[in-house]
């Protein structure tokens, strides 16, 4: 039995996983150029890591506008409700490859609460 997420350690790990998966997806990997090299990486896997502690575990440590940056990647690249799909199925992945139980299960189901959101603003079907 895997354990649940528990920890900033654990969100480290699923964004870890998902990021490594996306940066080597054929459909996904041109949105995340940016972040290939090392440093740049670093930084964006950190903000994520606020965001899902945020959103998991009502941390605070999160403040941005999560769509903005996705505004002008889709102004400059159309992301369409395939892409979205595919997030999600890598984004479950790196969730269920490493943890079970209720925030598990929360973190995948926000995810998709995100992503539904964040289609219906970039009014992609």
């Amino acid at each position: 039995m895997k354990k649940d997420i528990s920890s900033r350690e654990d969100l480290h790990l699923i964004v870890s996983a998902f990021y490594k998966d996306l940066l080597e997806n054929q459909e996904l990997g041109h949105f995340f150029e940016e972040f290939r090299a090392e440093q740049p990486l670093k930084t964006h896997l950190e903000t994520l890591v606020d965001f899902w502690d945020n959103t998991l575990f009502y941390s605070g440590t999160y403040a941005k506008n999560a769509i903005t940056p996705h505004i002008k990647i889709h102004a400059d690249n159309i992301i369409s409700g395939k892409h979205f799909d595919t997030w999600l199925a890598l984004f479950s992945k790196a969730v269920d490859e490493n943890f079970e139980g209720l925030h598990a299960t929360t973190i995948k189901n926000r995810a998709v609460s995100i992503a539904t959101v964040m289609k219906i603003k970039l009014n992609i079907v």
